[in-house]
């Protein structure tokens, strides 16, 4: 299933550096068939079973939502007047992204796995692209941003893979206790 997650990222690039407003609404579909697919690899990593409350609402861990929030909806109402006619789509973006970031927040803060970090580093990759390409395409137009927004995309795509080419599941004694 890797390869056609691949195949769509590859095919919405393309139209993003095409024309980003012309083919908005393709975007609009490619983009969250993207993250629900990769969501899909992510599930039987996924474990709410046993969660502590003390893991997810530390404060730590909700400073962090709190900024992704932020940044989701100041980018969101940046380009909502451009994007009018196609709101549907971005919100159908954002709810993807969110339940993909939701699914590697589950994998990370679990700590289940090995390579869990890969794991985030990849939700932080897309994070990033997510906020910056909009900005970039309609707004500031800069061939360095570019280039850091298409490197951050592989990075995070390779992180992705990645984890789930090494992520192996961790013993109770392999844990690291903490105070």
């Amino acid at each position: 299933m890797y390869p056609l997650i691949i195949t769509i990222i590859i095919i919405n690039d393309i139209l993003v550096l095409s024309d980003f407003d012309r083919y908005f609404n393709f975007i609009g579909v490619l983009l969250p068939l993207y993250y629900i697919l990769s969501s899909y690899l992510l599930l039987s990593y996924v474990s709410v079973s046993k969660i502590r409350y003390k893991e997810v609402f530390s404060p730590s861990v909700l400073i962090g939502t709190f900024l992704v929030l932020y940044l989701t909806f100041s980018i969101f109402s940046l380009v909502i007047d451009v994007l009018k006619n196609s709101i549907g789509f971005a919100i159908l973006i954002i709810a993807s992204l969110f339940y993909y970031l939701g699914c590697c927040f589950m994998v990370y803060i679990r700590n289940q796995y090995s390579h869990g970090y890969y794991i985030l580093i990849a939700a932080i990759g897309c994070t990033m692209v997510n906020a910056m390409l909009p900005v970039q395409e309609l707004y500031y137009n800069n061939s360095f941003l570019d280039a850091f927004i298409y490197s951050t995309d592989v990075i995070a795509m390779l992180f992705y893979l990645k984890f789930l080419i090494r992520a192996q599941g961790i013993r109770k004694s392999d844990k690291p206790e903490f105070i």
